[in-house]
């Protein structure tokens, strides 16, 4: 999979030697062992393949075995997922936990595909907000539940190492749809998931 990317444009090639000639400058290599940096580029490559393997994944076939249940008709709520992302702005790292529900509409799906949506978008440069509306609207189209809610909680390291520098600012972000927008629908979801809001560490 990572080959795939490496290969595709020749991008993988270029940026090895980008980030060789950035280690070569007399600025870093006079701070730097060579024996430490002597891998680096290549490290660095295969570890941004890692990074963007969910540009490779299909999420739609994740969710496409499902299961009918026409006896279960209640909330199904996924809670503490972890994450983590590179920010498509600064190609840094942002993280944290994501909270999932829906309603089935006679069908339901195995509760390890709702890590597995998540884990396919979160391994792409994101920015959170699309991450969260990817999500709700993927699940919401493939699985066509009565409807789903996501809370996404995040930890940027753009905000946290750079610019303003606010280590501890969390970002929650909320998307919900179908029946999920519904006062008292929106209000059971939000309840369910209240206690494990606000703990990303």
């Amino acid at each position: 999979m990572g080959d795939a990317l490496l290969e595709a444009d020749g991008w993988g090639a270029d940026l090895e030697l980008a980030i060789s000639r950035m280690l070569a400058s007399p600025l870093y290599a006079a701070q730097m062992s060579r024996d430490h940096v002597r891998e680096t580029p290549m490290r660095f490559v295969k570890a941004f393949c890692e990074y963007f393997k969910g540009l490779q994944e299909d999420p739609v076939a994740i969710l496409k075995r499902g299961f009918q249940c026409r006896e279960y008709d209640e909330m199904v709520v996924v809670q503490d997922i972890q994450f983590a992302s590179m920010c498509a702005h600064h190609l840094v790292p942002f993280f944290g936990r994501v909270h999932f529900g829906y309603l089935p509409n006679k069908r339901i799906v195995g509760l390890s595909k709702i890590p597995r949506l998540v884990d396919v978008f979160a391994h792409r440069p994101q920015v959170q907000e699309q991450l969260t509306c990817q999500v709700v609207d993927t699940f919401q189209k493939v699985v066509k539940p009565r409807g789903c809610g996501v809370v996404i909680e995040a930890l940027h390291l753009c905000m946290a190492i750079r610019g303003v520098r606010k280590e501890t600012a969390v970002t929650r972000t909320t998307a919900l749809r179908g029946v999920f927008r519904k006062v008292a629908t929106k209000a059971e979801f939000l309840n369910s998931v209240s206690r494990e809001i606000g703990r990303l560490i």
